[in-house]
């Protein structure tokens, strides 16, 4: 495993949940409140989707020693993550009608998060041996992420986590499903 491609992978990692904390915690949830949209649910409900995905994606691709199943189920939760958000983008112009559609600030930082992210996993998947790509591998140990890379995944982690967390009880906080009444209950106590 190349420390040089790793180290450069979480470097853009970092970068990406620090725009992603803009883009989905700051415009997202407290400026627009697309939770509380009506016309906004099913963008919200995407995002929730995303953020549920994101600690597995870390865990299988920037803290296990990427190999064999743990490799694949990483690409399979991107790739499922990539569908995501294609959904996300074909909502946001009715989401965003209300709200004048997406402004030139989020346009761009959406391109720089798309940038970031498609970096951070080019790199982190350049930097993985050839023989940890086997699925069905029994060789020898896994290689290990460098210290310094496990240690800004785990540090991401906890707030990746919350941050899905959120997004779940605000998403059924609004919600009128009846899989939500805890979220509504929970939010009249508080």
């Amino acid at each position: 495993m190349s420390t040089n491609l790793v180290l450069a992978s979480t470097i853009l990692l970092l970068l990406f949940a620090l725009a992603s904390a803009v883009d989905g915690v700051y415009l997202h949830l407290w400026r627009y409140r697309l939770h509380a949209r009506p016309e906004s649910q099913r963008e919200h409900r995407l995002h929730t989707a995303r953020a549920l995905l994101f600690p597995p994606i870390l865990a299988t691709l920037f803290l296990a020693p990427p190999q064999g199943a743990v490799l694949w189920v990483g690409l399979a939760l991107v790739a499922t993550d990539q569908v995501v958000e294609l959904f996300d983008t074909f909502s946001e112009r009715d989401s965003r009608a209300g709200l004048g559609g997406l402004s030139s600030f989020e346009y761009s930082l959406h391109v720089v998060l798309t940038t970031l992210r498609v970096g951070a996993l080019a790199l982190a998947l350049a930097a993985v041996p050839r023989e940890a790509w086997d699925l069905w591998s029994t060789g020898g140990p896994a290689r290990e992420h460098p210290e310094l890379v496990r240690s800004a995944v785990e540090f991401l982690l906890p707030g990746a986590i919350l941050a899905a967390a959120i997004h779940v009880w605000l998403g059924c906080r609004w919600a009128a499903a009846p899989a939500c009444r805890w979220a509504r209950a929970w939010s009249r106590t508080s």
